[in-house]
Parts: structure tokens; sequence; C-alpha cells
């Protein structure tokens, strides 16, 4: 039972025993692979494409973000904290017509400054890229921020492009029931959270800003649901009162996602998110001690995450073309933990790798 307890307290309850090496979805182009099977769409999407994906051999090194120099780069970035905490998350009784978000300017440090939704769209430019970042679950919102504003320092100080706007999207994930309960609860939690980004993205997107998703986690799922809820989608019998909006080429990145293996599969929960996807960077960990638990959310046996490097299938595009995928198993550095932070601090180098997708949003979009 102490075990149990342990593997519970780490952000996520959930599983499934280990059978196999990570598997990934045929119809998607997969960047830097070293297998080419994996680019073939003709071979079987069932697990039996079996593959790593290689980055950049350029890598920092553990604990290089310590000596970057971030003054310049915090100083150009606008940082913004965006809470849905003291609004309803039962997705039957939610406002998606006008939420009532809590909007406030950060500063570095993390102190806050009162804002509103008025002004943070009337100061979206043209160009310069958004940035939203979703963090997992039992985060208080104290505990959002500080590590909103941790994740966007190992980010920011790798960058080589221009200023952009880093917002915190702070959801109310922090753990108030046991926690059988209080997961399966979050879990219901991210429907409503991914139609409120949905809106927000809608509203980033009439103004012409380029945007980049980040989640870890259970925050993955309110990323990947907001994807498809901007195309359309309905996400626990709601879907957004305005007209679904497709092709926006958003560029997310995923860290331990917690999100069923076939969501993104054509005709499944998620499945018009990749509609809106232009490249996905996954993060994920084969020997994740919580995520191989994920089957306890539904209790349903068999369930995996993609995060525990299962990747059945992908949805084309709107167009008919397939998303990009970035990929890399961490588990060599990681272990058995389901920490963030570890991602960025090993050799898996999650700050170099999301660096590069923020980048491409300004030079591609």
């Amino acid at each position: 039972m102490q075990n149990t307890a342990r593997y519970f307290c780490s952000c996520l309850t959930l599983a499934f025993l280990l059978a196999s090496p990570c598997s990934y979805a045929a119809d998607a182009v997969v960047v830097d692979a070293v297998d080419s099977a994996l680019v073939d769409s003709s071979l079987p999407i069932d697990g039996s494409v079996l593959s790593e994906t290689v980055l950049s051999d350029t890598m920092l090194p553990a604990g290089a973000a310590d000596a970057c120099q971030i003054e310049e780069p915090l100083a150009q970035d606008r940082i913004w904290l965006i809470s849905t905490r003291r609004i309803t998350s039962n997705v039957c009784c939610a406002d998606f017509e006008q939420p009532r978000f809590s909007v406030s300017r950060l500063s570095a440090n993390g102190c806050q400054t009162p804002s509103s939704m008025d002004e943070y769209l009337g100061e979206r430019l043209p160009g310069r890229p958004t940035v939203v970042y979703v963090h997992g679950y039992r985060f208080t919102s104290s505990e959002a921020i500080r590590r909103g504003l941790r994740v966007h320092r190992e980010i920011a100080c790798r960058r080589a492009a221009g200023p952009i706007d880093w917002v915190i999207w702070s959801w109310p994930s922090a753990k108030e029931k046991f926690i059988s309960h209080d997961i399966r609860e979050k879990a219901k939690f991210t429907d409503t959270q991914g139609l409120y980004l949905a809106w927000l993205l809608k509203k980033h997107l009439g103004c012409g800003v380029p945007s980049t998703l980040i989640g870890y986690s259970f925050g993955g799922r309110v990323v990947t649901g907001s994807l498809h809820a901007l195309a359309g989608g309905s996400l626990g019998g709601r879907s957004l009162p305005c007209e679904p909006v497709v092709n926006a080429r958003i560029d997310v990145g995923l860290v331990a996602p917690a999100i069923e293996k076939d969501w993104l599969a054509p005709q499944d929960y998620h499945s018009l998110a990749t509609s809106n996807i232009d490249q996905l960077l996954l993060l994920y960990n084969q020997k994740d001690s919580v995520l191989k638990r994920y089957w306890l959310i539904d209790m349903v046996r068999g369930t995996m995450a993609i995060g525990f490097g299962r990747l059945q299938s992908f949805a084309p595009r709107a167009d008919g073309s397939r998303i990009w995928l970035r990929a890399r198993e961490c588990s060599t550095w990681i272990g058995h933990t389901h920490d963030e932070l570890d991602y960025y601090e090993c050799p898996c180098s999650a700050g170099s790798e999301m660096a590069q997708l923020v980048d491409d949003a300004l030079f591609v979009h």
C-alpha cells in the first residue's frame, strides 16, 4: 500500500504493464527517424512498427540552463497568467460564449499585475508568437506559476528568434478528494479546459497570432482536446458555439502526455485535433511508473497512454496530409519517475527541443 501511494503522489494516477517496446503511428511524417519504415503509411498501425526517433546530437547537457544568459529573452518576452480556477469546470454548466477567465501579467519572478482579456487580446501582435503552457495534475495556483516560469526559463535561454508572449494556463488541478476519485474528476475537467482553451485559440487566430501549445501529463490532454474542439469536435457532449476552424497549423509539444493511445486516430475522441496540428514534438518514457497505471482512470485494462510510448494512429490533417512527428524516448535518463522537470534537466533536453518548436512558429507561420 505504501509503494502504491507513492506512485499516486506523482502528478497523475494511471497504467499498464509494459509488454513491448514503443510503437509509433505510421500515418505521420516522422522527423529524424532511424527506421525508414516509420514513414511508410502502407505499414499496419497496430503496434508492430517499432522504432526510436533520433534527435539533435548537439543537445545541451543537464544543468546547462543555469549557465544560459536568459536576462535578455526574459526582458523581451511578455508573460501572462490565464486562470480558469474561479469558473466552473463542469462541462455541462460552462460558458463557452464569453468565459470569464482571470487574466494577469507576470514578471519574471512571478509578481502579478491584474489585467483583463480585452487588454490581453489588444496586445496580440500579428506575427508575434504566443506560447500557451498547460501544467498537469495536482498543481495549486502558486505551483502552476512557479512551474510555468521555470519551463519558460528553460526554453527562453535556448531560443534564437525574437520575443514571444508566454501564457501560463492555470486550471483547477489541485488534489481535493481521495486520490482515486479526484484523478477521475480532474480527467473530466480536461474536457472543459480543452473547450476553454479552444475559445482562446480562436481569438488568437482572429488576431493573426501564431500559437504554440506545450502540455505536460493531463495538460497534454487539454492541449489536444482544445485543437479538437477548435475544429468543431465535441468534448463531454459540448462544442464551441462558433464556426469550426481547421488548418490552423499549430505546433504542439507534449511531455509525458496522459492521452489515450488511440485518441488522435480517425473517428476517435480527439481525432479532429490533427486537422489543426503542424508539428508534434513528443517526449515519452516507457518506464513511467505513473503512466504505467493509466488504465486505472477508467478501470479498463489494456488502456495505454501516448506518454508511455504507445501511439497507435493519427487522423490526417484537413487537407489529407500527414502531420510531422518528432519523438524521443527518455527512459534511459529519467527512469521510473513522472516528473516534468526531469525531461528538462537530463540529456533528453526538452528545453532545446521546445525552443526549436517555438522558433519554428516565428519563422514558418
